[in-house]
């Protein structure tokens, strides 16, 4: 909301933001996560995080100085501050007297679309670039992947060449709620991080049940029981020696806590503070719920921005209405995305879905699942028409959207508003 207007609507939207009024009948309740308070300075999250190491040594103790290290980081479509913190963890590396030449930062793009050079400057800054071997992760390249064994799920545990043969590895990147992983980061910095394709597939393909239905166990701020992230733990084995800095970010893309060790054990730390920070527990659902994917880079594109419209939908009752406000600058984020939903009947769907499986085809499923439960408006700078094929309703603006909601429902509406619904995860009541 927009301060002093308790009726006017301010929602970020890639790097800007979207405004309208609202109707003055509808019930409102504001859903987003209060900040605590008293916040640490982001030097203090980080300092502190490393110094006091969960469930191993602090890591210029762990490394000598004639290992070759590389350090994992997030790519665009994650906003975790790399920039700031890298700096810390390079610290570390050299007090344990290993020079900047056996030093190799990588991009764990997983499976997403390669990064221009200005986006490399944005992420790390321009000193660590200039003094830095900096690469990038390209998951279809088999030629720059290593086997390295089998889960017992039975995926194949491909990893990119140079994260294999290295002496340590340091994974950093946030921490956040998964709509399918159960939490964001850790081991999956590796898994699909820098896996091959055909991993990340066999991995992410453990979404969808036998009934070609989305499985039940891959759900928000759930691990145990969870048969992807139980895959990707599973494959931690099969990874070099290695260490995880996690953090933990604010609406604003601030640090407000991290972790730092092994890479299950400070994991599971980060996953306790990101749900005891995010999740929402609702006295009921909502008949309408308007929710921002968060503005950039967490609305980027359609396939990151599914993530919020995923937490939004815990909001809202069966039959109401969900508005999502996502850019999408990037369009769908898959090339392929949308030929899941040219299928003409729902028994070909869910063929295509087992027999045809590819990335990204558990995003197909889980919107179509949504489209037939709730009504679904999006307002994006995504072609109304391919908008319309996924089942969505396209609005050309925040105001067009609220009046289509308007008309749907009763005019004393119930209506929850999530400011940042990539973070904040609504717990709905227990029925």
């Amino acid at each position: 909301m927009a301060s002093g207007d308790t009726r006017r609507l301010t929602l970020r939207y890639g790097e800007g933001v979207l405004e309208a009024a609202l109707p003055a009948q509808w019930n409102i309740d504001m859903l987003g996560v209060a900040p605590p308070t008293v916040e640490r300075t982001e030097h203090d999250c980080i300092v502190t995080a490393l110094s006091a190491p969960i469930a191993t040594s602090p890591l210029r103790e762990t490394l000598r100085h004639d290992m070759n290290v590389v350090v994992i980081v997030p790519d665009k479509t994650r906003l975790c501050r790399s920039e700031l913190y890298l700096p810390y963890i390079l610290e570390e590396i050299h007090a344990a007297a290993i020079p900047r030449e056996q030093v190799r930062i990588i991009f764990a793009t997983g499976t997403h679309a390669p990064q221009e050079r200005e986006e490399y400057v944005r992420l790390l800054g321009p000193d660590i670039l200039a003094r830095y071997s900096v690469l990038e992760h390209d998951s279809r390249d088999a030629a720059s992947c290593v086997h390295l064994g089998r889960t017992r799920f039975g995926t194949d545990v491909s990893l990119n060449r140079i994260v294999a043969e290295a002496d340590f590895v340091i994974a950093t990147g946030s921490i956040v709620h998964h709509y399918f992983a159960g939490f964001g980061g850790g081991a999956k910095m590796f898994l699909p991080g820098v896996a091959s394709y055909e991993t990340a597939v066999q991995n992410h393909r453990r979404t969808i049940s036998a009934d070609g239905t989305f499985h039940p166990g891959c759900v928000e701020g759930e691990m145990q029981g969870n048969p992807v992230m139980e895959d990707i733990r599973d494959a931690i084995r099969f990874f070099p020696p290695n260490s995880y800095f996690g953090v933990i970010v604010n609406d604003d893309g601030r640090i407000v806590d991290a972790v730092y060790g092994d890479i299950e054990a400070a994991h599971t730390a980060g996953c306790g503070i990101v749900h005891a920070r995010n999740a929402v527990t609702l006295a009921h659902t909502y008949d309408i719920c308007i929710a921002s994917a968060g503005g950039f880079p967490r609305d980027i594109n359609f396939i990151q921005s599914h993530k919020a419209m995923h937490h939004a939908c815990y909001a809202v009752r069966d039959g109401g209405v969900l508005i999502c406000v996502a850019q999408c600058q990037e369009g769908i984020g898959n090339s392929e995305f949308l030929e899941y939903f040219r299928c003409t009947s729902a028994e070909e769907f869910r063929r295509h879905i087992l027999e045809q499986y590819s990335m990204n085809a558990h995003t197909a499923l889980a919107v179509r699942e949504k489209a037939a439960r709730y009504k679904l408006i999006l307002i994006s700078d995504l072609d109304s028409a391919d908008v319309r094929l996924m089942g969505l309703e396209a609005a050309c603006s925040l105001r067009d959207a609220i009046e289509i909601a308007a008309a749907t429902i009763s005019d004393d509406a119930s209506v929850g508003i999530l400011e940042n619904a990539s973070r904040s995860l609504p717990v709905p009541p227990r029925s």
